[in-house]
């Protein structure tokens, strides 16, 4: 109880604003809508229902019933629902084959008679109840046909009535006889105006569809006959279809009966403005000649003046009629209407009861278009119209053009341009009066074709179009695009500028392997033509385009490639003080930003890798090295944004040292003691053996590594031994063995009967300052008895036959010259005394230095015809370098030039562009060459890279390419690959791209260019492609 009487209270507002009783009929077939009333039902329908969430809200009708009044009629009642609701919709379609047709029904109806009923036909119904968007669940039956019965009998099952077969006054008449058709010759353009505002409700703008059908039906529709357009308004008008929009009837009713609803406020003076300017025209299907009618549908009154639009409509000879529903205000439709007021204004008290004046307005409207007709026969005289002749198109620019077209003939008053995009886009139009023959379009878009029709508008028409086209140009690029001042993280961009333009974009990004761009977009105003790059990623190779802005339009880019630079590494990595387990490194510092370096050895045959990280420094100790073992180098600057190309270079450690110095004294009959000196301090054991020199046992001792003497005893006298030493080391390797000869004292011998002469030995015999071609030897001897010294010595390899030098009694060291270059010598030194007899020899071993070669061999300063090599001087004193190059890849003389002793740097010049080159650098020594140390070293390539084609044509082609920045000029070529033809031109070293013409269609062609820097020219790039 309490949801009815909800329901009721609610519906208690609604039905306040909607009509009492709806009247309306939708054909969904061809037929005519009456009504009229008939007596009661007979029938009982076969019911049935489909619930529903919504339906259950509604009440539904009850108690179908079917009565057969004739052949032609059939009644159709049923018992209003319990409980509140609107009005009915009634539906109903005949079996088989038959079109379903609805009427809306009041709510103090519940009866409906079918006018054109078929007896041999079954019938299915619906009826629902409709409260606002809601329907009830249908009441639903089936009228069965049955052939052979009277007029009157009951067909239907399971309920019969007899009542009268007189039909109730009240019936709702669904008939089939024809309504009115307009047989005229005369054709006309009919624009009908709807008004889709809020206040008329979804449910009655269905009823103003079947109107506008019913409207429609009456005229003989077609592109050739009468045309019908409509729009429909509210706050703002929109055309639904021109009058050219169809070209059949079925056309316009198809489209009626699929009006969408608009909505919105009534502004019907704007709406009427509208349809003068969009409707009425030669361009929307207007005619000249033919009767023009508007028709005006609303259901309130205006917001906006109306008496002007519509005078204006009117003088430029449309008829209007005005049709009022249910809030109209008639005074506003007689301002609108055309004269006389009593034939051109309708005003109906509710939409349900449109259908009543259809037939009136129709006969009327086909009675004024004949009118019409025949007063324009009457007073049209024809004027001499045409077309305006000759049009063309000039002062083309980016954003405008001018059109010009010579007079048309006759009175006219205005010229129409019309012009729109070819590709997309809303007609604009230029009106210009008739003295005037062109007019400069404006605001266009760029690169972009225009459709151009030029209408001279007469008094009372328009001639047929002058059409043409035209396309506006590019907008002016920016030319002259420069990168330069590239570091590892930035570049700067200029170019010059450009007249006109409101700024400039640039767009850059880094190119990469998989095509992928991270762009990044920057503008400026019109008054900067350079700006600073930054946060790029080192070693990258970077496109930037540049666009010059107009608005909101861009011109074309230009783009430029430049790789920003690599973090810059170290340079001039050397070695010192390499030990058997240590090397000093040193190196260059890069530039700012650096804030430390790592550093990475290796052995050469290991993969074994060790590294370090220091600071901003310069130098590092390597420690715990393995002697005689060649290791690579690695330094890399670290930076915030990543590391360094490294600077490699390798050195070999030395062999672990033997022990220094080795000496004898306190020289006895039968023994002597043996010192010597550290050479390293990782040496953790000596092995000290000694053995006579003509042969005999060997004695061996192992001593600690801090021992460093030792006394040799139970020697022979007057024998020479052979006394050798080795040094082991942590790691367990041996040290050469080092050796020094002594000779025990002989037993006295008499010389006179009162004296006797002991023969002595030198000590401490060392061989020193070793050269390549030198020893020196010294001693250690304190004897006045001794006259001279005979210094022997003779290569322990190869066959050297024993040499010997005298030296006075009063010197202690020797210098012997003349040797061979890394060669071992036995040298021995014996004292000779006064009396002619030889004292003691004593030996020992040295060697020449080898013919050491240079060191660090390295290349800077490359450039495009040089670059500077460097070495660092080996240890041993040279009489100066050989440095031989050539060419590696490509033909070219092997060149060689010396410098002396004191040069170690060298600038090669007048070489090959882009050109590997292999560079040996020799040590010079008296007695040869050393081996020579190889480095290879690349020039700078003097010319363009990124050569491509565009705008190939049958006749002309374009190259382009990326500039090379210290370029002075270029030497461009093309030549045909089948005959001699060919052309060739110089340009600035700014220059980016070249076109050439007056080439031969369907040929190949090899175009070249040779980069000039001063007066150096650089190797041809060249590039092949085919006209078509």
């Amino acid at each position: 109880m309490k949801l009815v009487l909800s329901h009721k209270q609610v519906w208690k507002n609604v039905l306040n604003t909607q009509t009492s009783r709806l009247l309306v009929v939708r054909m969904m077939s061809t037929g005519q809508i009456r009504w009229c009333l008939f007596a009661p039902l007979v029938f009982l329908a076969l019911l049935s229902s489909f619930p529903s969430k919504a339906q259950d809200q509604v009440p539904a009708p009850r108690r179908l019933r079917f009565k057969e009044l004739s052949s032609s009629k059939l009644l159709v009642s049923w018992k209003e629902p319990k409980g509140d609701f609107d009005s009915y919709l009634f539906l109903y379609n005949s079996i088989p084959g038959g079109q379903q047709r609805e009427i809306i029904v009041s709510k103090s109806d519940s009866k409906v008679l079918i006018t054109d009923y078929n007896p041999s036909k079954d019938y299915m119904v619906s009826v629902v109840a409709v409260s606002g968007s809601e329907q009830s669940r249908p009441l639903q039956g089936k009228h069965k046909a049955e052939r052979g019965k009277s007029d009157g009998e009951d067909n239907t099952e399971p309920q019969r009535l007899t009542d009268s077969v007189v039909p109730p006054e009240d019936a709702n008449e669904i008939s089939s006889v024809d309504q009115f058709v307009c047989h005229t010759e005369a054709i006309a353009d009919i624009v009908i105006l709807v008004d889709g505002s809020w206040s008329i409700g979804r449910i009655n703008f269905r009823l103003v569809r079947m109107f506008l059908e019913n409207l429609v039906n009456a005229f003989d529709v077609g592109i050739d006959k009468t045309r019908i357009g409509l729009a429909q308004y509210s706050g703002d008008p929109r055309i639904e279809w021109h009058l050219n929009a169809f070209s059949s009837k079925d056309a316009v009713i198809d489209a009626v009966r699929n009006l969408p609803y608009k909505g919105g406020n009534t502004l019907t003076g704007f709406a009427l403005n509208y349809i003068m300017e969009n409707c009425f025209k030669p361009e929307s299907g207007s005619r000249v000649g033919v009767p023009k009618i508007g028709i005006l549908i609303t259901d309130g009154k205006s917001q906006d003046d109306v008496i002007t639009p519509a005078e204006s409509l009117r003088n430029a000879g449309v008829e209007l009629f005005a049709i009022g529903v249910k809030n109209a205000d008639e005074n506003e439709l007689r301002s609108i209407a055309s004269e006389p007021e009593s034939s051109h204004v309708y005003n109906v008290a509710d939409f349900n009861i449109m259908s009543s004046i259809v037939e009136g307005l129709t006969r009327t409207v086909c009675e004024q278009v004949e009118q019409q007709d025949k007063d324009i026969r009457e007073k049209w005289i024809p004027e001499e119209i045409g077309a305006p002749l000759d049009l063309l198109t000039s002062e083309v620019t980016a954003r405008s053009f001018r059109v010009s077209w010579s007079h048309a003939p006759g009175n006219v008053e205005k010229y129409r341009v019309v012009y729109y995009p070819t590709q997309a886009g809303e007609p604009q139009e230029a009106v210009v009066d008739s003295d005037e023959t062109s007019v400069v379009l404006q605001h266009l878009n760029s690169l972009t074709e225009y459709q151009l029709a030029v209408f001279a508008v007469y008094a009372n028409e328009a001639s047929e179009a002058l059409r043409g086209s035209e396309t506006t140009l590019a907008f002016p690029t920016v030319t002259g695009l420069k990168l330069s001042n590239v570091t590892y993280g930035s570049m700067k961009a200029r170019w010059d500028s450009v007249d006109g333009v409101s700024g400039y974009m640039l767009l850059y990004a880094p190119l990469t392997d998989d095509g992928g761009l991270d762009e990044k977009e920057v503008k400026v105003s019109d008054a900067v033509t350079e700006v600073e790059l930054d946060g790029l990623i080192p070693h990258t190779e970077y496109t930037v385009s540049v666009y010059a802005m107009y608005g909101e339009e861009t011109s074309d880019p230009i783009t430029n490639q430049e790789t920003t630079l690599p973090l810059s590494p170290p340079r001039n990595l050397q070695f010192s003080d390499i030990t058997h387990n240590s090397a000093h490194i040193r190196w260059d510092p890069a530039p700012s930003g650096v804030k430390g370096y790592r550093i990475m050895w290796v052995k050469t045959d290991e993969l074994l890798t060790e590294e370090v990280e220091v600071g901003p420094v310069s130098s590092y100790d390597l420690s715990e090295l393995s002697s005689l073992m060649e290791y690579s180098v690695a330094i890399f600057a670290l930076y915030d944004n990543g590391q360094s190309e490294p600077l490699t270079d390798g050195f070999t450690t030395t062999p672990v040292p033997g022990p220094l110095n080795l000496r004898s004294s306190d020289v006895s009959t039968d023994s002597f003691e043996v010192s010597w000196d550290h050479s390293a301090n990782d040496i953790i054991l000596y092995r000290l053996s000694w053995a006579p020199l003509t042969g005999g046992d060997t004695k061996e001792v192992v001593l600690t590594g801090a021992d460093n003497r030792y006394t040799l005893a139970s020697l022979s006298p007057s024998t020479e031994y052979e006394v050798m030493l080795t040094a082991i080391f942590k790691d367990e390797s041996e040290s050469d063995t080092i050796s020094v000869i002594e000779t025990t004292l002989a037993k006295t011998t008499t010389i006179a009967p009162t004296t006797t002469v002991g023969r002595q030995a030198v000590r401490n015999l060392q061989l020193i300052d070793e050269t390549t071609e030198s020893l020196e030897v010294s001693w250690e001897m304190e004897d006045p008895h001794v006259e001279s010294y005979r210094v022997s010595y003779a290569g322990l390899t190869g066959d050297h036959e024993e040499e010997s030098v005298l030296v006075p009694g009063g010197q202690r060291r020797a210098v012997i010259q003349s040797l061979l270059p890394n060669t071992q010598y036995k040298v021995t030194v014996t004292p000779v005394y006064t009396d002619g007899q030889d004292g003691i020899s004593v030996s020992s071993l040295g060697a020449t230095l080898p013919l050491l070669s240079p060191g660090n061999v390295r290349v800077s300063e490359e450039w495009y015809d040089r670059f500077r090599v460097t070495w660092d001087p080996p240890h041993s004193t040279t009489d100066g370098y050989k440095i031989v190059y050539h060419p590696i890849y490509v033909p070219g003389p092997v060149l060689e030039t010396t410098v002396g002793e004191d040069v170690n740097s060298m600038l090669l010049l007048n070489l090959l562009s882009g050109t590997e080159y292999s560079i040996q650098v020799t040590s010079s020594y008296p007695a040869g060459q050393s081996e020579p140390r190889l480095v290879n070293a690349k020039t700078l390539f003097l010319g363009i890279s990124g050569l491509s084609t565009y705008q190939v044509r049958s006749n002309s082609m374009c190259i382009q390419w990326q500039p090379l920045l210290q370029a002075t000029s270029y030497r461009v070529s093309i030549q045909s690959t089948l005959n001699s033809q060919r052309q060739e031109v110089s340009l600035g070293g700014s220059a980016s791209r070249q076109c050439f013409y007056d080439l031969t269609p369907s040929s190949q062609y090899e175009i070249s260019i040779q980069t000039e820097m001063q007066e150096m020219e650089g190797p041809s790039v060249s590039i092949t492609d085919m006209t078509f």
